[in-house]
């Protein structure tokens, strides 16, 4: 992946990243916010966008995939509207090994105001994956894929989108002072 290494957050896996930028942008969202996913996602880049679904009434919508495996881009450009926030959606499908049109679907996503999650776990030992060709917002991996250990993954994400996240775990060395009644990162 060609990345700058302060935009490169190390992970447990592709699903803790997915969680991770899942829960930071979910505290802005608010009910009746859309999310766009596609019909061919892995479990892992569906269930943490349900939580905001459950949660906070943001709204999922689903671009079907054709008889031929490929997205069904003027669907996906349909569901686009002002309420979509996020666009979460696979570089390669895990079942098909359909490689969709990434920087196609990241620039009408960002078109429409909307951030985009990649989820790159299959297309990462495939090919050479630049982000910043891409525009990715976000961009996630396993170690696994690569042929590396388990329990390691990686989360790519601009260096102002990541510094705009909130905290998603606190402790350690990310707090500047504490006292009994305030916080300062």
């Amino acid at each position: 992946i060609k990345a700058d290494l302060n935009e490169i957050v190390f992970t447990k896996g592709a699903t803790e990243a997915i969680n991770l930028v899942a829960s930071g942008l979910g505290q802005s969202l608010q009910a009746g916010d859309e999310i766009v996913l596609t019909e061919m996602e892995h479990h892992a880049n569906i269930v943490p966008w349900h939580f905001l679904r459950e949660r906070q009434g943001v709204v999922l919508k689903f671009v079907p995939v054709l008889d031929d495996g490929r997205l069904d881009l003027a669907a996906y450009r349909d569901l686009l509207g002002p309420r979509t926030r996020i666009v979460a959606f696979s570089h390669m499908s895990n079942v098909l090994g359909t490689v969709n049109p990434v920087a196609e679907i990241i620039a009408d996503a960002h078109a429409a105001g909307a951030l985009t999650l990649v989820d790159g776990c299959q297309a990462i030992v495939h090919q050479t994956v630049d982000v910043k060709a891409l525009d990715a917002d976000f961009y996630v991996f396993s170690s696994h894929k690569l042929y590396g250990p388990t329990g390691i993954g990686a989360l790519y994400g601009k260096a102002e989108r990541l510094a705009a996240l909130p905290p998603y775990q606190g402790g350690g060395e990310m707090i500047a002072n504490v006292s009994l009644d305030a916080i300062t990162y």
